[in-house]
């Protein structure tokens, strides 16, 4: 293909990509919308359950991860793309989440299909 054509069908399918004329509005309205909170203080047994939790989570499992970020807790949820035990870190696509900072965290069931009969 000649990279005039090429160029071309660059330029059209530009036409179809979504604009967003207000860039960085919308996370700057999530940032707003956010309730701050001050960081909890675990106790021992929060401390155990946060890191039995961790300890069951694998590279590949589907979890929801509620987190301490900045000034409020956040919850992402997401395939665990790493656990890194030296630094301490998990990631969740591509959040990167210091241990310390996790509050709870757990796998997310598999949804039913379309069509297929309930349990």
């Amino acid at each position: 293909m000649s990279s005039g054509r090429r160029g071309r069908r660059a330029e059209r399918a530009a036409q179809f990509m979504p604009f967003a004329a207000l860039t960085g509005y919308y996370d700057l309205v999530r940032r707003k919308e956010r309730v701050r909170e001050r960081r909890r203080d675990p106790g021992d047994e929060d401390e155990a359950r946060i890191s039995a939790e961790l300890s069951r989570v694998r590279r590949g499992d589907l979890v929801r991860v509620v987190y301490y970020q900045t000034d409020a807790y956040v919850t992402v949820s997401g395939v665990v793309t790493g656990i890194d035990p030296v630094r301490r870190e998990l990631s969740v696509v591509r959040t990167r989440i210091p241990f310390d900072d996790v509050w709870s965290i757990g796998p997310i069931p598999p949804t039913r299909a379309q069509g297929e009969p309930y349990a």
